[in-house]
């Protein structure tokens, strides 16, 4: 079975039927298929998860084909049981986002800082050593702005007035 292009791969737990997109499914090429299986069983803490593709994204999920042994979906003898389970418990994806983004942040972190250059902060300077009082120049005259007064000025009013005239 060829993977790409418009397939989609689901992560599949054969003991209940229960199936969810497994990541980045919609761009896994054939190569891809025993990271995305371990990403399945990680993601649901089950070594026994299977991974399914649905080829015409028009098909049901029930027409989804098992990458392994080449099966339907709707084949399973658990398929969709999942649905009437009274003890039903869903995978953890949050989880797994969770863990991708902390492995990712430890490869973007340098693993050698012995020649990082790091400032170090310094102490805040004497307020008098800064300006001494011979040194300090008269504040320059505030300018004048050339304004109208506001009540000659024409004021166009857009939508109803709120307030009522007293």
């Amino acid at each position: 079975m060829a993977i790409g292009g418009t397939s989609m791969l689901y992560c599949v737990r054969p003991s209940d039927g229960y199936f969810f997109p497994a990541p980045k499914s919609q761009f896994a090429r054939d190569s891809d298929l025993k990271e995305t299986i371990d990403q399945c069983r990680f993601i649901c803490d089950d070594p026994s998860m299977e991974v399914y593709a649905l080829t015409d994204p028009s098909l049901e999920t029930e027409e989804m084909i098992s990458v392994a042994e080449r099966k339907p979906y709707k084949d399973l003898p658990a398929a969709f049981r999942y649905r009437d389970a009274s003890t039903f418990k869903s995978c953890d994806l949050r989880n797994y986002y969770s863990r991708v983004n902390e492995m990712r942040a430890r490869t973007v972190t340098p693993g050698n800082m012995a020649n990082a250059i790091i400032p170090l902060p310094t102490e805040k300077p004497q307020q008098d050593s800064i300006v001494s009082s011979a040194t300090v120049a008269e504040p320059p005259a505030p300018m004048a702005l050339a304004e109208e007064p506001a009540a000659n000025k024409a004021v166009r009013i857009v939508g109803p007035v709120f307030l009522p005239d007293s």
